[in-house]
């Protein structure tokens, strides 16, 4: 058994990729997510809540630099968040926001936006406990484009090869940074959609392995899962799909494979994103951000 103030779950994924509900699923198994009034609220996007800590986010935004305009997409942004951790003051904010989560008892983070910032918390937190979600990356692609496009645009675009190749340098961040980590567990999240009960006992059996716990709540669990809720399921096997390329379609079957194996090792010269990917994603979103502005002008 290890103690779990010093081994945070860290529940990790790209956006619209299941974290939600895999985080209640840690929640309803016993682990402490934050006092529920600094919770990110349900909304249409996630009817159930997200599960997110905003102070977590506070402190994202500020070691990211992001009041003066940088991004996570910008060339050297892993080097200068990994630098971070050797700054007397964000380390100890970081330790600091860490000690609010100890309530006695297993406690978990769970963003989506940790993924571009593991440089960083890897030396602070140490060894955390780590629950992956997977899920297949056109229904993230087709997700995130609702998510992102404002309601009432009357332009009709396409994001999802933009949107794969944010999945595919997300994804790529997430299996490098975890490849040296003890306690992992991927999970499917259309495996949790066709059998709740058999992921549940699977996710609880993981946690109780690594922190002590005998009895757990599994029906509790599996009532978290709501299946009406996967929406954006387009039916189309990754492999048969046109706007990816060959290495999407490998590494969302590597992916696939270290639900079964999570030690399988990663190469990631296996699957080159193409070059100037990260200004495309940067245009992106910059274009995203003055649509907004636009319209509340």
């Amino acid at each position: 058994m290890i103690n779990p103030e010093n081994h945070p779950i860290i529940v990790l994924g790209v956006e619209r990729s299941g974290t939600s509900v895999v985080a209640e699923m840690v929640h309803r198994w016993g682990a402490y997510a934050g006092p529920s009034e600094k919770l990110h609220q349900a909304d249409a996007h996630a009817p159930k809540g997200y599960w997110e800590f905003l102070p977590l986010w506070d402190l994202l935004a500020e070691l990211g630099d992001f009041d003066t305009g940088a991004t996570w997409w910008d060339s050297d942004f892993q080097h200068r968040i990994a630098k971070k951790a050797a700054d007397p003051t964000s380390k100890k904010k970081a330790i600091e926001l860490m000690a609010e989560m100890h309530k006695e008892g297993p406690w978990f983070w769970k963003d989506p936006a940790l993924s571009h910032f593991l440089p960083f918390w890897k030396q602070i937190w140490g060894d955390a406990i780590y629950i992956i979600t997977v899920r297949n990356p056109l229904d993230i692609a087709v997700s995130w484009q609702k998510f992102i496009m404002p309601s009432n645009t009357k332009v009709r675009i396409s994001f999802v090869a933009m949107n794969l190749l944010r999945w595919q340098h997300i994804m790529t961040l997430i299996l490098q940074h975890t490849e040296d980590v003890q306690h992992r567990l991927f999970f499917g999240y259309e495996d949790i959609m066709h059998n709740r009960c058999a992921q549940a006992e699977r996710l609880a059996c993981f946690l109780n392995s690594k922190l002590g716990k005998r009895v757990s709540p599994i029906q509790a669990m599996v009532d978290a899962v709501e299946p009406q809720l996967w929406r954006n399921n387009c039916g189309i096997p990754f492999e048969q799909v046109a706007e990816a390329t060959a290495e999407q379609k490998a590494l969302y079957a590597f992916a696939r494979r270290k639900i079964d194996n999570p030690f399988e090792p990663f190469d990631v010269t296996k699957y080159p994103l193409p070059p100037g990917y990260l200004e495309f994603l940067n245009i992106q979103e910059a274009l995203l951000k003055a649509y907004r502005e636009l319209e509340h002008q």
